[in-house]
């Protein structure tokens, strides 16, 4: 797995990118960390023991504007990109929402152009099916 850990504001925001495998103990760590509650780490596990590829999942917590992006395998390049785009929405939804922009679209999308290229070297060996 790939950890990238990223401060986005006043926001501390792990990444957590599977290669080929979740490491299982190493999301709930990080998910407990930022005191996810008991049915979203219910969830997490779910997701990850599924065996299903092209899923992910975000979590935040706006008390301590930390928050947990995980993208689970994918099946090319382009399924990496979906995934991400999907869970970086996702992100900048939690963030603009505890900046009270909650739909100012301009506002996420800097909020994601800005996430995007600090996580571009993942995003280059995940997202293109020729490195990968």
């Amino acid at each position: 797995m790939i950890h990238r850990v990223l401060k986005i504001g006043r926001w501390v925001v792990d990444f957590l990118f599977a290669k080929d495998s979740y490491d299982e103990e190493g999301v709930l760590a990080c998910l407990y960390e930022i005191y996810a509650p008991t049915e979203i780490m219910e969830r997490a596990v779910r997701i990850m023991e599924s065996g299903r590829y092209n899923r992910g999942f975000t979590y935040g917590n706006p008390d301590i504007k930390r928050a947990v992006v995980v993208v689970g395998p994918t099946t090319s390049g382009r399924q990496f990109q979906n995934t991400f785009s999907h869970e970086i929405d996702h992100l900048s939804d939690i963030i603009a929402e505890s900046l009270g922009i909650k739909g100012e679209r301009e506002g996420t999308s800097y909020l994601t152009g800005d996430t995007t290229m600090a996580l571009a070297e993942v995003v280059c060996e995940l997202g293109c099916s020729h490195c990968r």
